[in-house]
């Protein structure tokens, strides 16, 4: 052998047959390591993960008999593999996550969360895996329903009174422990501001000590709860006395409540104790002449509130010798009444034109007169207008007029009124003639004076004597000289302002006043 070896061929053999064998190694692992790659390309452009959240967790024990706790009520499970596998999986939802717990006994254990119904082809991670539970003997007691409710929550004026429960008791079931925490089953009603009795159905909880809502059931589950809501309010008379004296030479002759009665509001035993408030005192410390006087109603003791918590008394005095007469005097002073937004009319309108009132559409008005008279005087008995019967087309500005008694005399907080006229198209000569007529009939009506007893009163120039009829030419009055009144106004004559206060108006007087 040795002298084999030492030949130069064979070690030459040997050394080619190594080289060959080196090649087909490296050769070898090249076409491997290139195989697998190709098919970890394929296989990673085929695979997909798909993420399967809120997946319910089935339980397997004894239900009839125990009771468990701490099972999750689902998990997340995230799928990976073949793409048409996972594809496949989601569509038919067929997946399931459990927890088997038949041979466990009772106490805590720690229990791994399985799954069914999947690829083998898939791997699965299940979140949480592992879950720690309870498991517990099943029990059931009765419990006595109490209805829960707000009694301030019924309408001012009501009181509920004790709610009525059927069935008056339930059966609590859970686990012992569970139940051994029950402090309170309750029965839980709105009353909503309730003006009449309430009969409601009510879901029925548990709830520790600590008012915290438990883990078990409840049957029935709901009750049926009545609360009668009854009116706590009446009606009771009242009546006053006098505190304080009067002024010299006055005597109190009547104190009359204007609100006989009060509503009064409280416990209901406390309104059967109360007929009647009495004794409100009124105060006629100084007075001397007959008013009204505002007192504070009393809550009698026991009661919550009064309504109205104030009434009106009329106190009527009786005056001697000279204080009478000065007061008959002051009764016959003249006042100020104050009217607002009197509406002001247009009158005299023509056929052929169209009028708008631009400003004001009403106008305030103070009233100066007898008191009795002012009294008796309200916004109906009280006109305004702007007469119109001699305008032209254009805009114009026209005292405004008021109609008032003869007794008193009025202030306007505006004098002149602004007023649009627009020219009708005319369908014919005989319609201008007939309009032309009719608007000289107008005219010569109006400037004629009325003798009635109301009055018109210009209160711009304050005329209110008679007038003289003008030709039926001047009917159409050029627009400069139909706004003279407004340069008169304008120009503040003190003497014209005085005649304003001291004239008596006549009606009819309308016509001749813009006319001027």
């Amino acid at each position: 052998m040795d002298k084999l070896m030492n030949r130069s061929w064979v070690m030459k053999i040997i050394a080619l047959l190594l080289a060959f064998m080196l090649y087909l190694s490296v050769n070898l692992d090249d076409g491997a390591s290139s195989s697998n790659k190709i098919l970890n390309r394929s296989s990673s452009a085929n695979t997909g993960v798909e993420t399967l959240t809120d997946v319910p967790v089935q339980v397997s024990y004894n239900e009839k008999n125990r009771i468990v706790r701490g099972v999750p009520d689902t998990v997340i499970m995230t799928l990976e593999g073949p793409k048409n596998i996972l594809a496949q999986t989601k569509l038919q939802k067929d997946y399931q996550a459990y927890i088997d717990l038949d041979n466990l006994s009772l106490g805590q254990h720690r229990v791994k969360v399985q799954y069914r119904n999947i690829s083998d082809n898939l791997n699965v991670v299940v979140k949480p895996d592992i879950v720690n539970v309870t498991i517990e003997e099943r029990d059931s007691k009765q419990f006595s329903v109490e209805a829960s409710y707000d009694k301030n929550k019924v309408k001012n004026g009501y009181e509920a009174g004790e709610a009525t429960v059927s069935p008056r008791a339930v059966t609590v079931t859970g686990a012992s422990s569970q139940l051994d925490q029950v402090a309170y089953v309750k029965a839980i009603i709105d009353l909503d501001n309730a003006s009449k009795t309430v009969t409601k159905q009510a879901t029925v909880v548990a709830l520790d000590k600590n008012l915290n809502k438990l883990n078990v059931t409840v049957q029935p589950e709901t009750v049926n709860v009545t609360i009668p809501v009854k009116n706590i309010s009446k009606k009771v008379p009242v009546d006053v006395i006098q505190e304080g004296t009067p002024g010299d030479g006055v005597n109190i002759t009547k104190l009359e409540p204007k609100t006989n009665t009060v509503k009064i509001i409280g416990p209901s035993d406390s309104l059967e104790k109360i007929d009647k408030i009495d004794n409100i005192p009124v105060d006629v410390t100084g007075i001397t002449k007959s008013k009204d006087i505002k007192v504070n109603v009393p809550v009698p003791d026991g009661i919550d509130s009064v309504s109205p918590k104030q009434i009106t008394v009329h106190v009527e005095v009786d005056k001697q010798g000279d204080e009478k007469d000065a007061e008959e005097t002051d009764e016959s002073a003249d006042e100020t009444k104050s009217f607002k937004n009197l509406p002001v009319s247009l009158t005299g309108q023509s056929s052929k034109y169209t009028y708008e009132l631009l400003s004001p559409t009403s106008v305030d008005a103070d009233v100066k007169g007898p008191k009795s008279d002012l009294d008796k005087l309200t916004k109906s008995g009280i006109s305004l207008s702007a007469n119109v019967g001699n305008l032209s087309a254009g805009e114009h500005t026209v005292p405004i007029i008021i109609n008032s008694p003869d007794s008193v005399t009025s202030t306007l907080s505006t004098k002149q009124a602004k007023v649009r006229v627009t020219a009708k198209k005319q369908s014919g000569t005989n319609d201008e003639q007939t309009d032309k007529e009719t608007s000289g009939s107008t005219s010569d009506k109006e400037t004629k004076p009325d003798t009635g007893t109301g009055s018109g009163t210009n209160p711009e120039t304050g005329n209110s004597g008679d007038s003289t009829d003008k030709p039926s030419e001047e009917t159409d009055t050029p627009e400069d000289n139909t706004d003279t009144p407004t340069d008169n106004t304008e120009t503040g004559d003190d003497s014209s302002n005085q005649s304003d206060e001291n004239s008596t108006p006549v009606d009819g007087q309308t016509d001749n006043t813009s006319g001027n």
